[in-house]
């Protein structure tokens, strides 16, 4: 792995993630911010406007942020789900997909390194897969608080994040010991976070993961 983020080409990884399936974070983040009462939650195809249960009370769609969308997989899974989606990722590689999805579903998309993030739309769900560990230190606490910003009272968090004893920890990304992960999830009902180790494949090769996977909700009261 590249040491510093400027040297990173993402467009071979992303290349190559055509046709898996939608990540079980995003259906878990999608289960865990429906309505109650919804068990099913709306699945919608090119731009009809049957979003029940992805509505507010005042019959406004619903906002969700994919960071590091990719070529949008994640990215359809939400727009099928019933949101309005802002897909934001560095990689110019991805622009003509998510131009395709945007042209038959509710996407806006925007070419953009996440740690030039400094504010983000309101939103009802914020979705990150394996994307923010790659956000260096310096960055990465200005880019969670406009995440925590964004964020409305009861929305949902959906985020990978990898721990201080992972390969690339010696990388300029950002890397966590579970303390500070706890400490960033201050404030919110925590639904679920697995810790796991383990010695297994990269993109780049073998590698020994440590990683953190976070679905929480944030309070009404933000203190």
């Amino acid at each position: 792995m590249q040491s510093s983020s400027a040297d990173r080409d993402f467009a071979p990884y992303n290349a190559a993630q055509e046709g898996r399936d939608v990540r079980p974070l995003a259906r878990a983040a999608v289960d865990a911010a429906r309505p109650a009462g919804d068990a099913a939650g709306p699945m919608i195809t090119g731009r009809s406007t049957d979003t029940a249960g992805s509505t507010d009370a005042a019959g406004t769609r619903r906002v969700a942020i994919d960071l590091g969308c990719g070529r949008g997989i994640e990215t359809r899974h939400l727009a099928e789900s019933g949101y309005s989606v802002h897909a934001y990722d560095v990689d110019p590689s991805v622009a003509p997909a998510i131009a395709e999805l945007a042209a038959e579903l509710p996407v806006q998309h925007e070419t953009l390194d996440l740690a030039s993030i400094t504010a983000l739309p309101a939103t009802d769900l914020i979705l990150s897969c394996a994307t923010l560990p790659f956000v260096p230190r310096e960055h990465f606490h200005g880019l969670w608080q406009a995440m925590r910003e964004a964020l409305r009272a009861g929305g949902v968090l959906a985020v990978d994040l990898f721990g201080d004893r992972d390969d690339w920890a010696g990388t300029d990304g950002t890397f966590m010991a579970r303390a500070e992960v706890e400490t960033l999830l201050a404030g919110f009902d925590v639904l679920s976070l697995q810790e796991r180790e383990r010695d297994g494949a990269s993109f780049q090769g073998p590698k020994h993961w440590h990683t953190f996977q976070v679905l929480a909700r944030l309070r009404s009261s933000r203190g």
